[in-house]
């Protein structure tokens, strides 16, 4: 890079590299002013704290190299297969709206850690030996949390060992993030803000351990809110307008997406769990077969609608678009993957109950409520993954495709009410997840057909007629030629007979 271009570049603390040769994926999710910068040394045991990726006088810093999920990160993914396999396991087993609310209560927390250990990563990742044991460290707060967490109604106790370990987890952050803030001048301002409402927050529940459950469920539900608020006002464009400040926080967004993506992939992955875990279908063919293919079915169709995602081909990222498009995809995945985890637990529970029709003889075995499990978390997912393809900005040409991004995505919305309005007719289970399964097909064929290019698709309309006109006027010079054939074999025929004659 020369000299001259150097001197115009804002002045920080690392090390810049060039940035003529630059990869596509960078502005695949939108175009933006980029320089690169280098990782830190690689050392042994500790490395300095790097923001690897911020802003700075409205250019973006990063590293070079598109990030992908770290083995530590795939590591703690293990556990979380784990923990809402427990939760919603716990749910299924009673089928209630009092269920429903635990269930979701409990949720939230561990997804709320999880975002944490997901963005301090997108921030700072460099897996040396002080990260590996913050990582460890958090592991096993979540080990203590989840084990825990059934004691939580029975007295002060059982109600601490369930709220400290978050309340550690969330404390870990904040101690970590002030520490870093001395090393890292570029997130300083927005890593100590947060990390005090981080503290904040976190000694609030400590009220939890002490009241009584109907106050235990508001107060959980207005500090989840609390946390979240803090988490976007400190992080948002607006605060960084109002502070006046020229350098940052920065997402890495193909780190942050693959991170989504792979959550949400686990959610899914419990339908399959479900499916073949202790042989839950039996042997041969019968109805139990069915109900688990038709399960099959839902996670695969499922999990290709949400890769669409909104269908352009080349489109900005809510992350990159705006704040308020950021806040709305990163939140929709909340109720997305508790939903998924909620569906697919519920629905192998319907595959391997041997009762299938719904009256008062079965009132035991809350099928009733199964049925409005397993729709219902369809139904939701359906909603959350038209409002992530919704906040995406499209940047393709106007005439691309058959019809715009809204009405290509829309059918999601309907498709989703319906399904779950199936579970009212109390219908035979068999029938009921084929009906959702024929629904979803629709929608993928809708999505999948409509998702297509106009110009592939009249490329093949226009192949289909040149063949079909040129297999016709194939056809008539065969029969022409059979003709003249035949209208000389005549004349041959005529004339051998005349001198026979």
């Amino acid at each position: 890079m020369s000299s001259s271009i150097r001197s115009d570049l804002p002045d920080i603390r690392q090390e810049i590299t060039d940035s003529e040769d630059e990869d596509d994926f960078v502005r695949k999710f939108g175009d933006i002013n980029v320089q690169y910068i280098k990782p830190s040394k690689d050392r042994f045991w500790f490395k300095r704290p790097q923001a690897l990726n911020f802003f700075k006088d409205g250019v973006l810093f990063r590293t070079k190299e598109e990030r992908k999920a770290a083995t530590t990160e795939l590591f703690v993914d293990l556990l979380y297969v784990g923990i809402v396999a427990n939760l919603a396991g716990e749910a299924s087993e009673e089928a209630t709206g009092l269920a429903l609310l635990k269930y979701v209560l409990f949720f939230f927390p561990t997804f709320m850690v999880w975002q944490d250990v997901k963005d301090f990563t997108n921030y700072y990742y460099n897996e040396d030996l002080s990260q590996k044991v913050a990582v460890f460290w958090i592991l096993s707060l979540l080990t203590l949390y989840i084990n825990s967490h059934y004691a939580l109604l029975d007295s002060w106790s059982g109600a601490a060992l369930t709220i400290v370990p978050y309340m550690l987890c969330r404390l870990s952050l904040a101690v970590v993030l002030w520490i870093y803030s001395f090393y890292i001048p570029e997130h300083r301002v927005q890593s100590r803000i947060y990390g005090c409402t981080l503290i904040i927050t976190s000694c609030c529940w400590l009220a939890v351990i002490f009241v009584s459950v109907r106050v235990k469920i508001g107060l959980s539900f207005a500090f989840l809110f609390l946390e979240q608020l803090c988490f976007c006002i400190c992080y948002h464009p607006w605060l960084k307008k109002q502070l006046k400040l020229t350098m940052s926080t920065a997402l890495n967004i193909e780190h942050e997406v693959e991170r989504f993506s792979t959550f949400v992939t686990i959610a899914i992955g419990e339908y399959l769990y479900k499916v073949v875990a202790t042989h839950p279908l039996g042997v041969g063919f019968s109805g139990k077969f069915a109900r688990g293919i038709f399960l099959l079915a839902d996670a695969y169709i499922l999990f290709w609608i949400y890769q669409y995602g909104s269908t352009c081909r080349k489109a900005t990222h809510p992350l990159r678009n705006s704040g308020y498009t950021a806040i709305t995809w990163i939140y929709a995945h909340i109720p997305l993957i508790a939903a998924l985890v909620l569906s697919a637990d519920a629905g192998g529970e319907l595959c391997e109950l041997d009762i299938i029709r719904i009256d008062e003889e079965t009132e035991e075995a809350n099928l009733y409520g199964l049925t409005f499990y397993y729709t219902g978390g369809i139904a939701v997912s359906l909603i959350c993954m038209f409002i992530l393809g919704f906040v995406e900005k499209s940047r393709d040409p106007p005439d691309l495709f058959l019809m715009p991004k809204f009405f290509r995505i829309c059918l999601r919305v309907p498709i989703g009410i319906i399904i779950v309005m199936i579970s009212f007719a109390k219908m035979n289970t068999t029938l009921l997840m084929g009906i959702v399964t024929m629904l979803l097909g629709i929608l993928l064929i809708y999505e999948s057909f409509f998702g297509t290019p106009q110009d592939c698709l009249t490329d093949r309309i226009k192949r289909a007629r040149n063949q079909s006109t040129s297999t016709g006027t194939n056809e008539e010079l065969i029969n022409e030629n059979q003709v003249t054939l035949n209208d000389d074999s005549q004349d041959s025929s005529n004339k051998n007979d005349f001198r026979l004659v």
